[in-house]
């Protein structure tokens, strides 16, 4: 057995090492309801590190102070536009809960009349009875908030958790690195910067890069509904940016249908304008995904679908986010170990 290892060294290390991130991955994943404050303020301090550094480095401006400074500064700027696009998703979730059974009714009409003239024998009637009741159901949810004053003490409190640890992880970033690092060998540190480097460069660039083509894709959603005359422009593009992160599928996936629905219900000008509006975001993405992106990730469009199906199976909705991240996490760890078997580190 020992001589087994010794052959295939670098094979079983890197084995050891995929095993144990991504059963830290999935613990963190199923304690987030616990450690979710903690991870908040780990990404915000993530965030403010920079410029923190900056300021202490060009103006010596003590750690502790920007770092209070500038973390209730963001949470002032989050509060502020979060109240906006929360009321004005709300109220646009309300108009369109009203409309819904409307929009239904006209839509069951038309797929009625098209099954019957190919003469296919389905209930449609009970089909968009479902989906009408999940409709419903989904944005009486975003209206209400999900009991919403309820959980407004826990909000409160978990807030403040993620803005003190924030402070913290800011203030003595140095001081928890090395504690953290004292924990483990050289030889692991030394592979742990490699794994580390390399999700910093995929990971942080892809992140960046999605979240500026995300803001841009919702500010050209919103603006063109508006323009077409559409009276849900906020609640829809917002959902249709956050749509359009899906490998393969994007925005055409709402777009698409929602203009072949209006074509069939008459609404032709409107659908051209649907159509226009996938055009545009769709020749957007291209042109600016290239550039804020490029080829950081180095996972196929597939892989990447492939990893968020697998993570909502196994994970449920927060398998979107950690598919990839694993996906990602086990990219970089076989890029940082040894890929000759038999040839031990040295």
């Amino acid at each position: 057995m020992r001589e087994l290892y010794a052959r295939n060294k670098p094979f079983f290390d890197r084995l050891a090492l995929l095993l144990i991130v991504v059963a830290t991955v999935f613990a963190l994943v199923f304690l987030m309801g616990y450690v979710a404050p903690f991870v908040a303020g780990f990404v915000i301090s993530l965030i403010l590190s920079p410029l923190v550094d900056l300021l202490h480095r060009k103006w010596r401006i003590n750690r502790g102070i920007s770092a209070a400074v500038l973390i209730l500064l963001t949470i002032a700027a989050i509060f502020a536009l979060g109240g906006w696009l929360i009321s004005r998703l709300v109220e646009e979730a309300g108009a369109l809960a009203q409309s819904v059974p409307e929009y239904m009714e006209i839509a069951q009409t038309s797929v009625q009349n098209l099954v019957n003239g190919w003469g296919f024998n389905i209930d449609v009637e009970l089909a968009f009875a479902q989906i009408l009741s999940f409709a419903t159901n989904l944005l009486q949810s975003v209206i209400t908030g999900g009991n919403l004053l309820t959980g407004i003490p826990a909000a409160v409190f978990r807030v403040l958790l993620a803005i003190i640890s924030a402070f913290f992880f800011i203030k003595d970033k140095h001081i928890i690195r090395e504690r953290i690092l004292s924990l483990f060998p050289e030889r692991i540190k030394s592979r742990g910067r490699k794994v580390r480097k390399s999700l910093i460069y995929a990971l942080g660039g892809y992140m960046r890069g999605q979240g500026i083509i995300m803001s841009v894709v919702a500010v050209i959603c919103v603006v063109g509904l508006l323009v077409i005359g559409s009276p849900y422009a906020v609640f829809v593009g917002i959902g249709i940016a956050m749509f359009d992160v899906i490998p393969i599928f994007g925005s055409g996936g709402i777009l698409i249908p929602w203009a072949i629905y209006s074509f069939v219900s008459g609404n032709t000008t409107f659908a051209i304008g649907l159509l226009a509006i996938w055009g545009l975001v769709f020749l957007t993405r291209q042109l600016l995904e290239p550039r804020v992106v490029g080829n950081r990730i180095g996972i196929h469009p597939i892989v990447l679908l492939a990893s968020i199906y697998v993570g909502i199976t196994v994970l449920g909705p927060v398998g979107i986010l950690a598919g990839p991240l694993i996906t990602l996490i086990i990219k970089a760890i076989m890029e940082a170990t040894p890929k000759r078997l038999g040839v031990a580190d040295r």
